[in-house]
């Protein structure tokens, strides 16, 4: 049985590297990506719910940043997520991505 982790938003996040190429592969590691996708569409609900005008998806503490999204900009992130799962072949995660874009 698979089980689900309570997350809380904005997640924070620590990221600490020798050589600059570590961050570049690291972006391209599909599990990584994988993750911040998950974090990001997971935050991204909640901020719908709440109807809330941005949203924090991540900060990273030991670099003091924050990323965060406009509502505006939901769509425009909803839809790049799309694409990506569409690639990954994953239509059940896409359906649910377009309805939940149907709901702004």
């Amino acid at each position: 049985m698979e089980q689900k982790l309570k997350l809380e938003f904005p997640l924070d996040l620590e990221i600490k590297y020798d050589d600059p190429e570590e961050l570049f592969e690291l972006a391209t590691q599909e599990e990584f990506v994988i993750f911040m996708f998950s974090s990001a569409l997971a935050a991204i609900k909640q901020s719908i719910r709440k109807n809330k005008s941005e949203c924090v998806i991540f900060s990273i503490q030991n670099y003091n940043v924050k990323v965060a999204i406009k509502k505006e900009h939901y769509k425009i992130f909803l839809n790049k997520a799309i694409k990506h799962y569409e690639t990954l072949e994953d239509y059940s995660k896409c359906s649910e991505l377009v309805s939940l874009k149907s709901r702004l």
